[in-house]
């Protein structure tokens, strides 16, 4: 589990375009046309008629907002987001964004997103001086999105499951197939020093779960590369394993 993952359990980026609301005057300037054609647009929906010639955006800001869609996540569950300012906004502090559809690279809607937005700097100005910390036009909205379609993940490929190594190495591969067969026979190939392919025994085939669990738990010992790293600054010397010291001269 530690030095390999099931390949197939992966991650998916999201993104969507989205407007926070009930900003303090620090949201998007009049220049900003996105805002102000958002603006119209989201009105249009409800019934409400004007345009973006007669609109001020100071108490709002045109936003990207991105989230992270986990595997095995189902319809229901709920994501984090990062907002970010995509216009010339001063701060997203204290604004709400409204729901926004966050999509995959295909162009589907995988989650919805909407909530308040909690930012991780500041900005304050007064009599000609201003202070700022961090960056106040990137906030995030903790499970703020909820997914509403799940990702499929096809873990076994052929009567096969592959596991990818972390740090790809060859004699990191052949301790882990050699693990893997003398635990249940010759099942596992290592293909390459980053694969290593499993077949799945007849008798897991209803139970690929507890198959995959039973791989976790088995040990090995990860090869190390001889490696020293000598901070210059603070005279610090870091050895890995495999290390040794023959006759030197300084």
């Amino acid at each position: 589990k530690d030095v390999a993952k099931v390949q197939g359990v992966r991650s998916n980026q999201l993104v969507g375009y989205g407007l926070v609301m009930g900003l303090n005057g620090t949201g998007d300037s009049d220049k900003t046309l996105q805002t102000l054609q958002s603006l119209s647009s989201m009105l249009k929906t409800f019934g409400v008629t004007v345009s973006a010639s007669q609109m001020e955006s100071k108490n709002v800001a045109a936003v990207m907002v991105t989230a992270e869609l986990p595997a095995f996540v189902k319809p229901g569950d709920r994501i984090d987001m990062t907002v970010s300012s995509m216009g010339d906004a001063k701060s997203l502090q204290g604004g709400m964004l409204l729901q926004t559809p966050l999509r995959a690279a295909n162009g589907q809607v995988y989650a919805v997103g909407q909530g308040p937005v909690s930012t991780g700097g500041f900005s304050a100005g007064g009599g000609g001086s201003s202070q700022s910390k961090n960056f106040p036009t990137v906030g995030m909205t903790t499970n703020g999105a909820i997914v509403e379609r799940d990702v499929p993940v096809q873990l076994v490929n052929n009567g096969n499951i592959t596991l990818s190594l972390s740090q790809p190495d060859f004699t990191t591969a052949s301790r882990i197939s050699n693990a893997i067969d003398s635990q249940f026979g010759g099942i596992s190939t290592a293909r390459d020093p980053g694969t290593v392919l499993v077949s799945v025994p007849s008798h897991y085939e209803g139970n690929l779960v507890a198959f995959v669990a039973a791989l976790e738990d088995l040990y090995i010992t990860p090869d190390q590369i001889a490696k020293i790293v000598i901070n210059e600054r603070t005279g610090t010397i870091v050895m890995g394993a495999n290390v040794s010291i023959d006759e030197v001269a300084v």
